[in-house]
């Protein structure tokens, strides 16, 4: 008898959960050209918010705001490099807990749009690629069906991903109402719409038949042509201004009935360096906004909380017709409606107004903004430099030995810097001689002689040669900076591609350094306090070391006066690269958790490439701001090597 009820209880379980999961639905109403939530017309007014680009201590204040500010969706990318670092090796745990992020967003009533991938742009590193797709094979073809391997690699990475987001899905009782396939395909050029019929097998082999799958593309018909599929429900991305009846009436012609979708809106754009910062106004954005939501439009802002390019997580794009690289900068603020440290700006409380004129505002209060404090000045302390310390950074391995250069990504390094060094052959001591790097320097490469920095190089030049002077030490060493892999979905090998000759003779028996600056902040200060003392004042690239007293943990910005170029680290939590003499940023932004309270003081660490102001104590030290400086003046990243002490003496506002 026990046994039957038991069976009851569990046959009554399931025939409860089935009927809440029929009575969930998420469906496009052909007929009356909308969306239907339970039946019921509904249209999302989402944010875009990427889980990665802020840590996961603030996840829930962010989404709080969103929606607080009367939005009642969140639309986020997946990262593949940041959930598989390694192949065959996942992560989601920590900041990269995506199944968290969703339940979360799930918990404080937002509905969740999400941007599968693989490729997914974003101005993030590679696209979002994992930069071992290179390691495995360097002229690796991506989003593509002619290239097997990499689909192989795709299909791998989506079996793990997609039956993770399946339980999610809004009909299972999860929040997701639309799954986003690929990344605005039309801008590729390929017009393999093959492959993305081969992604949407995928998609509804793991997720179902019961999810909206989504294309986005621009508002133009060459995209939309090149990047949909009738069985991928089309969306648009533009920004304000935009004729709104002539893009509708061009997505009418891909998808003649439904809702009209944007995916991403924009009311702010991104930063490069040194190009100058990006905002749109307010009332330009509203305009749009307001116009698109009395034509009951579903959209998301992209972005409506930006975050920040920790480490080496910028993306950049290289513009092939001027064959000039533009990485984007450490700040990812976007002129968003919340900053990049999450604040609430004008732009949200007009938009938020906006929307109360179409939709009932949630009653609930704006989480208040985070506390910004001001640490104060820091001094610093000049530490070893930076070829002193290359066999630390290198370990445990150590060099790579090759007869010629081999690339970052063959020697197995993802992001970063790389040491390339050998030694000049005796004939060349006493002269001056002409360098040659037969292929690019990708990205900025560092030139030493004898440990004398005498050049740097830009992959921008159009004449990858130098003019050195040759004494009787005759070490060389290079160090290239990665300054971030392309974002548009093509790839690109770091570090030198192709072989370097003095006076034409090709220059062989190279020991390659991987550099892992993870090993700088884990070291005892005894690695790195052998100074060598003949760079002073050579601009060689160096670490310097400060301490702060510490009794509270808040958010905060590094201000960097008359520093020039670098890596900068709080407590060992890699902030992102500081360019200050090119702009626009000046600041980077410094979260609460990377300032600990274990102890009663905190440090900082920066890899100085290009000249510190230390040429006395009193000028030798950073301070931590309680205002970002976004806006900077901008330089060009010119042709060989910027005057150093001119352009360093500027001073920011």
């Amino acid at each position: 008898m026990a046994t039957v009820s038991r069976l009851l209880i569990v046959v009554l379980i399931f025939l409860c959960a089935l009927k809440y999961s029929e009575s969930r639905s998420f469906v496009i109403d052909f007929e009356n050209n909308c969306f239907l939530k339970d039946g019921k017309p509904f249209r999302y007014i989402a944010g875009c918010f990427h889980y990665f680009r802020v840590p996961r201590v603030y996840w829930k204040d962010r989404l709080m705001k969103m929606k607080a500010g009367g939005l009642n969706s969140v639309q986020t990318y997946v990262a593949w490099n940041i959930h598989e670092p390694v192949h065959g090796q996942h992560n989601f745990e920590g900041d990269a807990d995506l199944q968290g992020f969703i339940e979360l967003a799930n918990s404080v009533g937002l509905l969740v749009i999400l941007r599968a991938g693989p490729y997914i742009c974003a101005e993030w590193e590679n696209g979002g690629y994992p930069s071992w797709l290179l390691m495995k094979n360097s002229s690796i073809s991506l989003r593509t069906l002619e290239n097997k391997q990499y689909l192989s690699y795709a299909e791998s990475w989506l079996s793990v991903l997609l039956p993770m987001l399946r339980p999610l899905l809004y009909s299972n009782g999860g929040p997701i109402i639309a799954v986003q396939v690929e990344n605005e395909y039309g801008y590729f050029g390929g017009c393999e719409l093959n492959y993305l019929k081969f992604l949407e097998e995928l998609f509804r082999k793991y997720l179902g038949s019961n999810v909206i799958l989504l294309s986005n593309n621009g508002a133009r018909e060459s995209s939309l042509k090149c990047g949909t599929i009738p069985s991928l429900y089309p969306a648009l991305d533009f920004g304000v201004g935009t004729n709104l009846d002539k893009a509708f009436a061009l997505k009418r012609k891909f998808a003649p009935r439904g809702p009209l979708v944007v995916t991403e809106y924009y009311p702010g754009f991104l930063d490069r360096w040194s190009v100058p910062h990006q905002t749109r106004s307010t009332q330009s954005v509203d305009q749009t906004f307001d116009k698109m939501l009395a034509m009951n439009v579903s959209v998301a802002f992209y972005m409506y909380m930006g975050g920040t390019n920790f480490g080496y997580m910028n993306g950049a794009r290289y513009l092939r017709t001027k064959q000039t690289l533009l990485p984007s900068i450490t700040s990812y603020d976007y002129d968003a409606p919340l900053t990049e440290a999450g604040d609430t700006t004008t732009k949200f409380h007009v938009l938020r107004e906006t929307i109360a004129k179409y939709e009932k505002i949630p009653d609930i209060p704006i989480p208040p903004n985070t506390t910004k404090f001001a640490y104060g000045k820091v001094q610093m302390t000049q530490l070893s430099t930076f070829l002193d310390a290359a066999p630390i950074l290198s370990a445990p391995n150590g060099p790579v030995n090759s007869t010629f250069p081999l690339t970052m990504e063959q020697i197995g390094q993802s992001y970063g810097f790389i040491l390339y060094q050998t030694q000049i052959p005796a004939e060349f001591a006493q002269s001056t001689v002409v360098l040659n790097i037969t292929s690019l320097a990708r990205d900025r490469a560092i030139v030493y002689v004898g440990k004398i920095r005498q050049v740097t190089m830009f992959r921008d030049l159009k004449d990858q040669t130098a003019s050195l002077v040759i004494g009787k030490e005759l070490q060389l060493d290079i160090l290239v900076e990665n300054l971030g892999r392309v974002s548009d979905g093509y790839q690109e090998p770091k570090g030198i591609v192709g072989n370097i000759t003095i006076n034409g003779a090709v220059l062989v028996n190279w020991k390659i350094y991987p550099i892992n600056l993870d090993n700088l902040v884990s070291a005892t200060d005894g690695y790195l306090n052998t100074l060598n003392q003949h760079q002073k004042g050579l601009f060689a690239p160096t670490f310097f070391h400060g301490e702060f007293y510490v009794n509270s943990s808040y958010d905060t910005f590094l201000h960097l006066p008359g520093w020039t170029k670098g890596q900068a680290f709080a407590n060992g939590f890699n902030l992102g690269r500081y360019w200050p003499v090119i702009g626009p940023q000046i600041t980077l932004f410094v979260p609460a958790n990377a300032i600990s309270l274990k102890k009663k003081t905190a440090s900082v660490v920066l890899l100085e490439l290009d000249g510190a102001p230390c040429e006395s104590p009193e000028t030798c030290f950073v301070e931590f701001v309680t205002t970002p400086i976004l806006n900077g003046t901008v330089h060009p990243i010119v042709d060989g090597e910027f005057n150093v002490k001119t352009i360093k003496t500027e001073k920011f506002h």
